[in-house]
């Protein structure tokens, strides 16, 4: 018969064997990070944030967990060819993510944002007249986000960005948008997708050399703080829209 303090000390090691195979956020967010290196695993990572969802009784890693759950669906949806995926079922499950996410934490700025960030996805998706349709629901959400959080590079870009694509008429702003883009660089100087909206608008306004100068600055920058979205998205984007002016001045 095992004696008590052999019995403790049995339960304590088992207790770190479980601990050390389960799954935590640090674990299926470097998964994710690395889907540059294989497309497979932003599927991979949208696994394992749902076990993590599963298993976890703390609201704090679960809110996380939807969040990071709702970024990989948005950015499936963006590699839908890739991944083989429907994008619009992607954007839809990213939107019910980010929307579970905000039930467990109504005071959290990203799952607002996120939930926003879905919305214009799938309206973008639709077309011009479903974008214009859908606009209420991004604003709403987007301005939730902004509400909690005015510093965060997401969320600022985001409004550069809707305030580029929107037309005069609803509101659109070459200028506000050039100035968000500029307030989410300060937020975070490294965040390049911002960098590369920047140059479609300067590319709108025919500023050709100062579209050059900061695209050219996306396509070599050595830091960007996400490199799967930079290598992926953003640099293909910059180096599309450095084709696109070729030989305008």
């Amino acid at each position: 018969m095992l004696k008590g303090k052999t019995i403790a000390a049995t339960i304590v090691m088992l207790l770190f064997a479980v601990r050390a195979f389960a799954l935590t956020i640090g674990d299926a967010e470097k998964v994710f990070n690395d889907y540059d290196k294989d497309i497979s695993n932003i599927q991979k990572s949208i696994t394992m944030f749902k076990q993590i969802i599963k298993d976890s009784k703390d609201q704090g890693t679960r809110y996380q967990a939807y969040i990071d759950e709702s970024k990989a669906y948005l950015t499936m949806g963006d590699q839908a060819v890739p991944t083989h995926t429907d994008a619009l079922k992607d954007y839809e499950a990213g939107e019910a993510a980010a929307r579970k996410a905000s039930e467990v934490n109504p005071k959290g700025a990203m799952g607002y944002f996120w939930r926003a960030a879905n919305i214009g996805r799938v309206s973008q998706y639709k077309g011009v007249l479903n974008s214009l349709f859908m606009l209420p629901d991004f604003k709403k959400y987007l301005g939730k986000a902004y509400a909690i959080d005015k510093t965060d590079k997401n969320v600022l870009e985001a409004y550069g960005e809707m305030y580029y694509e929107l037309p005069w008429i609803v509101g659109g702003s070459d200028k506000k948008a050039i100035e968000f883009l500029n307030d989410s660089l300060k937020s975070d100087p490294n965040f390049t997708l911002p960098m590369a909206i920047m140059g479609k608008v300067y590319i709108k306004e025919d500023q050709y050399g100062k579209a050059r100068d900061i695209l050219n600055k996306v396509l070599t920058y050595k830091t960007p703080t996400f490199r799967a979205d930079w290598a992926m998205f953003d640099k293909p984007l910059a180096q599309k829209l450095l084709d696109s002016i070729k030989g305008k001045k």
